[in-house]
């Protein structure tokens, strides 16, 4: 049994914008399109006007005021003396061991002066790396967060140091009140091996006397820095010897659902992708008759029609265009639709842009939001009611389509990751979701689709990450409740159990949950990088979904210190909580996209996924989750369900298939329910450098035809003539390359 114990909010940079007040931890980024609105705060009146004093909110203690926290003996801080810059002192750290996050350990300083809400900030220090990175150059981060639970952030920075001192400004807004002592000032160590030295250390409070665009900034050296082109490493291919590997075709493992291969918004193509999901953050407070929805936090909080236009639809004048043109789209490709319905109370009135904070809800801005309407439900809808309900939009959907048992969209979700409604839509939704909260929305809405369409596949939960499956990212009075359920997961679908017999019905059909792995090499996977330690960790994350004997580095690893084996625990409290629930996975990205490790990731995933059980899944990537997949995502998915060009199919039935070494080769197999004389093994060699003799025992096979995708380019192509002789495939597995091979008994 895992200990129930608080799980810190990770950091939520599944990609990094550059907004304008820097670089800001986001979750699931929906939005790079229209031109940049202002941010809040007072805006410029008289550029030319000399800047007033700032109040010094760290005091007057300067690098005095930090200490070390965390993982302090992985690093070794002292003051050492300065020359030639406006400053005598500096804060010298020399970080011995890496971490499993960057904030591991970190030197931080409390404030001594009050912040508001909204007020004006300006930090400014000087920087640089003594002792580099093994890669070349330092980093850290600078953050001005809440100093207690929950981290709240008002600034997250990310910042690349060189061998020479650097003057940085990272200007900002406060997120919220603080009074002295409530909020501090960070910089982060949890890297690898590097010394750096920080000095001239301030923050000054600018309040609302100044225009937040009048502040010095450094931000486009920093982006300079940050996005100079990283040579991936070339390592020269050397001989691995043989490699025996074996398949038990008659050892049945189970059923291999077709769900496993959905992706987002983004283009099918000739993936062969079988489900689509049109959701995400813009879909908490999506306005079905008008196409309206709101960026929040991840896009200046704007009310406007961009998903329903970038997509590329005519109609989106017409009440459901956004979802009607979607589901038609996937209907036309073979593919079931997964549509998300808001819960909280309120969506966008309009697509009228910004919306300011003095125009939260109830305002103007937004429309009171239902999840069922006491009366007819009317189609086309009344539009001036001033009220929006979510069964007369799937009343909608049916009506066009059909229900989910008649050809319908299938598949409904509870909207999207409610642990961050407070932080990507406070303007909606400004205080934490509860535990409470959360079961009675969730059963009001479920009620609501199934009323319409009992057919309908409803997933519940949609949680963005570890810590929300732990304590909602330690929302309300969680200790109270994981004192007896142990973890929020567990609770909710105790709950869910409890209201099936309250309905006579189930309410919730798949437990969902999102999944932007924390592994690290010498970057956190999800990111692009391609140095040697970081491909490694990427090709390895998968196993954190099943493998009992991995651990990866990563914070979550640390802390429960051991493997996550994810899957098998989410099962565990399945049978527990709620027995017949079945497990999905709606959003997921291990990074690389540009690099052959992000292809042979997914290939990892995608058979992992199948092999142990889940029912669905959807890629969402590192973007707005639309446009065309990355190519070698693109390919991952094609190695799959359409490896010839012709629809050849990997199988749906998954078979027994070992590897004498995990860490350097995965292996999958499936036999074929409408063709019973094919077997699809796919053999992943995770080596960088190794070139394998690879031995595969398929018994009473007799051909086989090889289909390869390897760092070359990303292009599935057809490999080599495979060889069968005596049951035994002999083939070379170049390193980082995936090969399927189809099999037949003739």
């Amino acid at each position: 049994m895992r200990p129930a114990m608080h799980f810190p909010v990770p950091t939520l940079a599944r990609l990094i914008p550059w907004l304008l007040a820097g670089w800001i931890g986001t979750a699931c980024v929906r939005k790079d399109g229209p031109p940049s609105a202002p941010a809040d705060g007072p805006q410029a009146t008289d550029s030319e006007a000399p800047l007033p004093a700032g109040i010094e909110v760290l005091g007057s203690r300067g690098i005095a005021a930090f200490e070390v926290h965390g993982e302090v003996a992985k690093v070794s801080l002292e003051t050492v003396s300065v020359e030639g810059q406006p400053f005598d002192e500096a804060l010298q750290a020399a970080i011995t061991e890496e971490s499993g996050s960057e904030w591991s350990v970190q030197v931080q300083a409390k404030n001594a002066e009050p912040v508001a809400k909204g007020d004006v900030l300006l930090a400014t220090f000087f920087a640089r790396v003594v002792k580099e990175l093994e890669s070349g150059g330092g980093e850290t981060q600078f953050v001005f967060e809440k100093a207690s639970e929950p981290y709240t952030k008002s600034i997250t920075y990310p910042i690349r140091l060189t061998p020479e001192w650097r003057k940085i400004h990272v200007r900002f807004v406060a997120g919220e009140d603080y009074a002295p002592g409530q909020a501090q000032a960070i910089f982060r160590l949890g890297y690898e091996p590097e010394t750096l030295q920080i000095g001239g250390v301030s923050v000054e409070n600018f309040k609302d006397q100044v225009a937040i665009a009048r502040l010095p900034t450094s931000e486009a050296e920093d982006k300079r820095l940050a996005e100079a082109p990283e040579q991936a490493e070339v390592l020269p291919v050397i001989d691995g010897g043989e490699l025996r590997l074996a398949v038990n075709a008659a050892k049945v493992i189970g059923g291999i659902s077709p769900y496993v291969y959905g992706i987002n918004s983004q283009k099918i193509g000739d993936t062969g992708a079988t489900v689509r999901r049109n959701g995400g953050n813009r879909g908490s407070v999506y306005n079905w008759e008008l196409n309206a929805s709101n960026a929040g936090k991840d896009y200046h909080h704007q009310n406007d029609k961009w998903p329903c236009q970038v997509m590329g639809y005519k109609t989106c004048d017409e009440p459901g265009a956004q979802f009607v043109e979607f589901i038609k789209e996937n209907q036309a490709a073979g593919a079931e639709s997964v549509v998300e319905i808001p819960m909280q109370d309120y969506v966008s009135a309009d697509d009228k842009g910004p919306v300011r904070e003095n125009e939260s809800a109830p305002s103007s801005r937004f429309l009171k939001n239902y999840p069922k309407k006491n009366g007819e439900l009317v189609l086309p809808p009344k539009t001036n009611d001033g009220a929006v309900y979510q069964d007369e939009f799937v009343k909608l959907l049916v009506t066009r389509f059909g229900k989910a048992s008649d050809g319908g969209p299938k598949f409904y979700s509870l909207d999207n990751e409610p642990a961050l409604w407070n932080t990507t839509h406070p303007r909606v939704h400004p205080n934490p979701v509860t535990y409470e909260e959360l079961v009675q929305r969730s059963e009001a809405t479920a009620a609501a689709i199934l009323d319409v369409d009992p057919s309908a596949f409803i997933l519940g939960g949609v949680y963005f990450a570890w810590s929300e499956i732990q304590n909602l990212a330690s929302a309300g009075e969680y200790q109270k409740y994981n004192a007896v359920y142990e973890r929020q997961v567990d609770y909710f679908l105790d709950m869910m159990k409890k209201l099936e017999k309250r309905h006579g019905k189930r309410l919730v059909h798949g437990l969902d949950f999102h999944w932007y792995p924390e592994a690290r090499g010498r970057k956190r996977i999800t990111e692009e990088a391609s140095d040697k330690k970081t491909v490694d960790a990427r090709l390895q994350a998968p196993r954190s979904f099943w493998d009992p004997t991995y651990q990866e580095k990563s914070w979550i690893a640390d802390q429960i210190a051991g493997p996550i084996r994810l899957l098998p625990f989410l099962k565990e409290v399945i049978a527990k909580r709620y027995p017949g629930t079945q497990l999905t996975m709606t959003e997921y990205n291990f990074g690389g996209t540009s690099h052959i490790s992000g292809g042979l990731a997914q290939i990892d995933v995608l058979g992992v996924l199948g092999r142990e059980g889940v029912y669905l899944a959807n890629y969402w990537g590192s973007g707005a989750g639309v446009g065309d997949l990355p190519p070698y995502i693109a390919q991952a998915f094609k190695l799959y369900r359409n490896y010839d060009g012709k629809g050849g199919k990997f199988g749906d039935i998954a078979v027994a298939a070992t590897t004498p070494d995990l860490a350097a080769v995965s292996i999958f197999a499936a036999k074929n329910s409408k063709n019973p004389g094919e077997l699809g093994v796919i053999v992943v060699n995770k080596d960088q450098q190794k070139r394998f003799a690879g031995v595969i025992a398929v018994g009473g096979y007799k051909s086989a035809r090889a289909f390869v995708l390897d760092s070359s380019g990303p292009v599935l192509k057809s490999g080599p003539p495979a060889t069968v002789a005596g049951g035994v495939i002999k083939y070379t597995l170049p390193p980082l390359s995936a090969t399927l091979f189809v099999c037949t008994t003739t």
